[in-house]
């Protein structure tokens, strides 16, 4: 675990009742400020993504932002940085003002990743990706008694059947599946208990999401996965983003 790619999966939304102009100033901050000339001098983070919500769903954050960084010890050490933790308390002067409401902040660690381009590229070690604007998220929980067999199941079918016939669809960019690591950085959240396991699908647009979710192959894994865990995958998070802004090293 220690030296996969990991993503730090953080969200927020307005706070309720929060003054626009007030709220566009965070905004402001956040993008011309805070990211480009803090977060990403910092070392380690390889990459900063910024989303927007598609439909506006109170259950979910409506701005979500993954930082990438190189495996779990530099994400470690980046909270430990004197500028990580000036700008937190940066932060935390805006939720203090009701002008944010935090409500995610996990990293997780990468299983497995999955491209389109070039074909057939598998076990990609960077999280990041290009020209795939819209982002679905799927996290769900399992029981203790059926992870393992679920993780049985991913090597020997999903990982090598499944999957692979996803990204083959037209406009399905990458494929990412993570574990979350249970640990807490600065930021204090709404929110603390994340799915165990997430995937997360790029797309090159909305329809290419849609023809996804009418898909034979999604319909066989679903089935697939139904045969082994009759109740389900438990999910707690399903929804898309679109994207509004990315910054790279």
């Amino acid at each position: 675990m220690e030296n996969r790619p990991v993503i730090n999966l953080a969200g927020a939304s307005p706070a309720p009742g929060a003054d626009v102009e007030t709220w566009n100033r965070y905004e402001k901050w956040m993008n011309e400020v805070y990211i480009p000339m803090v977060d990403m001098k910092l070392p380690g983070t390889t990459g900063i993504d910024r989303y927007l919500i598609i439909k506006e769903n109170f259950l979910y954050p409506s701005r979500i932002s993954i930082r990438h960084f190189q495996d779990l010890k530099t994400w470690d050490n980046s909270n430990k940085l004197p500028e990580r933790i000036a700008i937190q308390e940066e932060m935390a002067s805006w939720v203090k003002r009701h002008v944010i409401d935090y409500i995610w902040a996990t990293p997780c660690t990468l299983v497995k990743s999955f491209r389109s381009e070039p074909a057939g590229t598998v076990g990609i070690k960077d999280t990041k990706i290009e020209n795939a604007p819209i982002m679905h998220i799927e996290g769900y929980h399992l029981r203790p008694d059926e992870a393992e067999q679920h993780s049985k199941w991913l090597n020997e079918y999903g990982f090598n059947a499944f999957v692979p016939l996803f990204v083959g669809l037209p406009g399905l960019r990458g494929y990412d599946c993570f574990e979350n690591t249970g640990l807490t950085g600065l930021t204090k959240v709404r929110e603390c208990d994340y799915p165990q396991h997430l995937s997360i699908l790029y797309f090159e647009n909305i329809a290419a999401f849609e023809n996804y979710e009418k898909s034979r192959e999604l319909v066989a894994f679903q089935k697939a996965i139904a045969n082994i865990f009759p109740s389900g995958l438990n999910y707690r998070w399903y929804v898309q983003y679109q994207l509004t802004k990315s910054w790279r090293k």
